[in-house]
């Protein structure tokens, strides 16, 4: 739209022609020194009667009515009251003034405001509205959680809270009983199985007989010796533990540790190694069959010569699955005059096997295995006398006894 059309259609209202008052010498006279001097009305000015005069003013010279009035009040009662209604109907026609009408109007609003507070007061004396508030964000988002908060702590119940788990280690002991097991007094006590075996330094739960004497946590966690080198802040991140945990745990005013140190970890886990070596499964049987030749001294079957014997023979059908003994990395694979198709696994703490005579082998070297995975087949080659596993353990490269961690088939 053109500004033009814009200004064409606003109303310009003329301005209206000041309403002249005409001063009536019956009520103003000039005062001998220059000042306007005001008599008092008579109070018979407003009586039925009175002069009536032009409605746009009072005339300047005063009528016969009027003097007579000054005179001798012969002023009829008629003319007084005429007189009476003139001078409001000029008043009326001043007061429509615009200055007078904004005046009127700022005068209406606020007996209007006036009225309305009232209202409010009154609303306010029938409710009750002390216990409300607003947040000083002045939003309403507070309310809405507060009256959430309210809610979920009214349906807690407070006897059934539970209290904060304890930071602290404090140890109770318990003395084993007949028939007990490792497994079945964790769970009276409600510990892991992991804990009871690190806190006690357990190597083997079926050597623990009635009248041993354990000690009981009061929370989960392991027990950890402390190496040189080691810091709070290395066992922490290797743990996954914060060291304020350990702190707290431990009841310590310092970070420094010294080697040989006992420190409980709260909420760390054994190891799978040392789990399984604690509970005589760090080594499981490769294959099932009859033992056909022990660890140690025996007649060589070709020449019946006495030698040493550095493992077991295990008799199994041909192409049988081999299983790795214990999880490992495969360190070596080949063939030997001796030991035929071969594999070496190695393990934690200096440990590894040695799986020989076998037909194939199925693990690449340099490879992580599983405990319990295929990694080759029963065979007979190299030196053998028929379809068998020679299985060695090796610690620090020196032959044990496999059958002092293998558990009873």
């Amino acid at each position: 739209m053109e500004m033009q059309n814009v200004i064409g259609e606003q109303y310009i209202a003329p301005r209206r022609k000041p309403t002249r008052i005409m001063l009536d010498k019956g009520l103003v006279r000039p005062a001998s020194n220059g000042r306007i001097s005001r008599t008092r009305v008579p109070r018979d000015l407003f009586a039925e009667g009175g002069p009536r005069g032009r409605r746009s003013g009072i005339p300047l010279e005063p009528g016969p009515a009027a003097a007579k009035a000054r005179t001798g009040r012969s002023t009829t009662w008629r003319s007084l009251s005429a007189a009476a209604v003139d001078r409001l109907s000029i008043l009326l026609e001043s007061m429509a003034a615009p200055r007078l009408m904004t005046a009127i109007a700022v005068f209406i609003g606020i007996a209007l405001f006036v009225v309305a507070i009232s209202a409010v007061g009154a609303i306010e004396k029938k409710a009750d509205l002390a216990g409300f508030f607003l947040h000083d964000d002045g939003t309403m988002t507070g309310l809405l959680l507060d009256a959430v908060s309210a809610e979920a702590v009214a349906d807690v119940d407070p006897e059934s809270a539970m209290p904060g788990l304890p930071t602290q280690l404090s140890l109770s002991s318990y003395k084993v009983a007949r028939n007990d097991t490792l497994d079945a007094i964790s769970k009276r006590f409600g510990l892991r199985l992991d804990t009871l075996i690190s806190v006690n330094g357990i190597g083997d739960v079926r050597r623990i007989s009635a009248g041993t004497t354990l000690k009981i946590p009061n929370i989960d966690g392991v027990a950890y010796t402390v190496r040189k080198g080691d810091s709070l802040s290395s066992i922490s991140a290797a743990r996954g533990v914060s060291i304020l945990d350990i702190i707290d745990s431990n009841d310590i005013s310092s970070q420094t540790i010294q080697p040989g140190q006992t420190l409980f970890i709260p909420g760390a886990r054994l190891s799978s190694y040392d789990l399984k070596k604690a509970l005589g499964k760090l080594v499981i049987w490769p294959i099932s069959g009859r033992i056909s030749s022990n660890f140690g001294y025996r007649p060589n079957p070709f020449t019946g010569i006495r030698q040493f014997h550095n493992g077991l023979d295990i008799v199994g059908p041909l192409n049988m699955q081999v299983r790795a003994a214990i999880d490992g990395r495969v360190a070596e694979t080949g063939y030997s005059a001796v030991f035929g198709n071969f594999i070496i696994l190695t393990h934690p703490e200096g440990y590894q096997t040695l799986y020989a005579h076998l037909s194939s082998i199925g693990a690449k070297q340099g490879a992580s295995v599983a405990q319990g995975s295929t990694i080759g087949l029963v065979g007979t080659t190299g030196y053998s006398t028929g379809p068998h596993l020679h299985f060695g353990v090796f610690k620090n490269g020196i032959a044990i006894d496999p059958m002092k961690l293998l558990k009873g088939r």
